[in-house]
């Protein structure tokens, strides 16, 4: 599984890592299986512009308001809360 973070949010990327994790960065545009962003700084629009996704698809996780344990689940789960 391969796990592409916002630059910006380090502690995730280094606690991904820790743990394992196939880490890059937005800035790589790596196609990713799972993508990690803040919505509140760069939007939902915004990041279709660094989402490269494989054939079978890549799960968006927006991390306001989340813990590390609530990421990890959704990571190793899936799955996510609605959009709306």
């Amino acid at each position: 599984m391969i796990i592409s973070v916002q630059d910006n949010l380090k502690e995730i990327i280094l606690n991904l890592e820790s743990l394992g994790y196939n880490v890059h960065k937005f800035s790589e545009g790596i196609p990713s299986d799972v993508y990690i962003y803040k919505d509140e700084e760069l939007g939902l629009s915004n990041l279709t512009n660094h989402v490269k996704t494989p054939n079978s698809g890549a799960l968006l996780i927006n991390v306001d308001n989340k813990s590390m344990k609530e990421i990890l689940y959704a990571i190793n789960n899936r799955t996510y809360s609605p959009l709306f």
